[in-house]
C-alpha cells in the first residue's frame, strides 16, 4: 500500500512539473542527444523547450515526461551515470533493444521500468 501511494505521488509530480524544467534536467543528466533521441525530437528542439523558447506539442510533451520518469527513477536509485548507461545498453528483458529505442518509439515508461527492476 505504501509503495503504491509513493508511485501515485511521484506520478502526479511528473505530470504537473513544468516541462521546461524536465527538459533541462534531461539535457544536463543525459546529454541533449540521448534525451532528444529518446523523446523523439531534435537536440535543438529539446534545448529550445528547456529554455522556454518553444512549447512541445502534446505527443512531444508526453514523450519528454516518459523519458524523465524513467531517467529520474534510475538516477535517484543508482546515480545519474547509471541512467545514461542503462538507457543506451541493449537489454535482454527488452529483446536486446535499448530502453532509449523503446521510449523513442513512444512506449509507456511502465513497460521500460519493468526491465530496470531486479528480479527476486
Amino acid at each position: 500500500m505504501f509503495a503504491q501511494a509513493d508511485k501515485g505521488v511521484a506520478g502526479r509530480e511528473i505530470a504537473v512539473q513544468r516541462i521546461d524544467r524536465q527538459a533541462e534536467w534531461l539535457e544536463v543528466t543525459l546529454g541533449s542527444k540521448l534525451a532528444a533521441f529518446a523523446a523523439g525530437m531534435s537536440p535543438a528542439h529539446l534545448t529550445r523547450i528547456a529554455r522556454r523558447e518553444e512549447m512541445p506539442g502534446d505527443v512531444e510533451e508526453r514523450h519528454l515526461r516518459n523519458v524523465f520518469a524513467v531517467a529520474s527513477l534510475l538516477a535517484t536509485r543508482d546515480g545519474a551515470g547509471s541512467a545514461y548507461a542503462w538507457l543506451t545498453e541493449p537489454n535482454p528483458e527488452l529483446d536486446g533493444r535499448t530502453p532509449a529505442d523503446l521510449l523513442h518509439e513512444g512506449s509507456a515508461p511502465e513497460n521500460v521500468w519493468l526491465a530496470a527492476v531486479t528480479p527476486f
